[in-house]
This record gives C-alpha cells, sequence and structure tokens, in this order.
C-alpha cells in the first residue's frame, strides 16, 4: 500500500506540476487573454506576472521532494485567489480552482509518513 500511495503521488505531483508550468508560461509569455482577463478582474498591471512566477515556482518545488508541501502550499494559495476571483465575478470556472485546489490537498495526504529524507531514497 506504501509503493502505491508513493507511485500515486509521483504522477499526480507531475501532472500537477506539468499543468501548472504551462499555465505558468502562458502568463509569462504575456498572452493577451490573460491580460484582459486580469484587468477585467481589476488586478493591477502585471499582476499575471506574479500568478505565473508563482505558478511556476509552485510546480518546480513540487518535484523536489524535501519541497514539495511547500510548492504545493504555494499553488494552493494561488488557487483560492482564482476561486475567490472567480466566485466575486460569478464564473464558473470557480469549480476547476476548487477541483485542483482538491488534488494539491491529496499530494501531502499521499506522502504523509514519509520523512523528506525517505521519500528521496525511494
Amino acid at each position: 500500500m506504501d509503493r502505491f500511495r508513493l507511485v500515486a503521488a509521483w504522477i499526480l505531483q507531475f501532472l500537477l506540476a506539468a499543468f501548472f508550468a504551462i499555465q505558468a508560461i502562458v502568463k509569462l509569455g504575456g498572452s493577451q487573454a490573460w491580460i484582459t482577463r486580469f484587468r477585467a478582474w481589476g488586478y493591477p498591471d502585471h499582476f499575471y506576472l506574479v500568478v505565473g512566477l508563482a505558478e511556476v515556482s509552485g510546480a518546480i518545488l513540487m518535484l523536489i521532494p524535501r519541497l514539495a508541501n511547500f510548492g504545493v502550499l504555494l499553488l494552493i494559495t494561488v488557487m483560492v485567489g482564482a476561486a475567490a476571483t472567480h466566485l466575486i465575478h460569478h464564473e464558473p470556472q470557480v469549480a476547476t480552482a476548487l477541483v485542483l485546489t482538491v488534488l494539491l490537498l491529496l499530494v501531502p495526504y499521499l506522502r504523509r509518513g514519509r520523512s523528506p529524507s525517505a521519500a528521496q531514497a525511494s
């Protein structure tokens, strides 16, 4: 069972890291669609870059066993902000943000009971 949890955690971490890295690259690339959305939500100019940096940082941290939980925490913070934004603006993407938050919460749950050094040895 422990082996299954470890494999499941790594698969989930990799998929989430890939998803957030792709989203970050699009934001950091100056996607006009994201710029328009952030303006419509009333965020300051270039705030999409801050979110993109947080996403890419979280994605990278999630793939480093000793720092995975910090990456998860950073991305959960981004997703809570996203969910609040979508909720305030009555957008259906609030459901997506909440699902991603739950998936992020699964990572430390699956990794629980494993010390950072034990996680690296596996």
